[in-house]
């Protein structure tokens, strides 16, 4: 609980003031804004290219309460703002796995990696 009160403060403090603060090697990998109706959240999405960014935000585009899904390459990070009244954090992370892409909570099937082109075959980690 007192990570998460730090990172999402750590997170406030960059989008209100952030152009005065700098940090480094800080791995903030799960992040959580709410302001009105909108939730920002953060968190690692496996992939490897650009194919794979398309793919990942596409399975979101179009849904309800989804506003902008933007995923890193780099950071391996999206960052969906939703609305929680309309669908939930565990809904978003199957839309993405039944697109092939694991998380660090939801894993993807085989059947929908094996789909994936082969340059967004990421390694996969062991299933817990």
């Amino acid at each position: 609980m007192k990570k998460s009160l730090v990172q999402v403060t750590l997170a406030a403090a960059l989008l209100l003031g952030g152009g005065h603060l700098f940090a480094t090697n800080v791995d903030v990998t799960n992040s959580t804004i709410i302001q009105n109706d909108s939730t920002l959240e953060s968190f690692k999405v496996y992939g490897n290219c650009g194919m794979c960014k398309k793919t990942i935000e596409g399975s979101l585009k179009d849904q309800a309460g989804i506003y902008s899904a933007i995923w890193n390459k780099e950071t391996k990070l999206i960052e969906v703002d939703y609305n929680e009244n309309d669908i939930s954090l565990q809904e978003i992370k199957k839309k993405i796995a039944e697109v092939g892409y694991d998380t660090e909570e939801k894993r993807a099937t085989e059947k929908a990696y094996r789909n994936l082109s082969g340059c967004c075959q990421y390694e996969r980690a062991e299933p817990k």
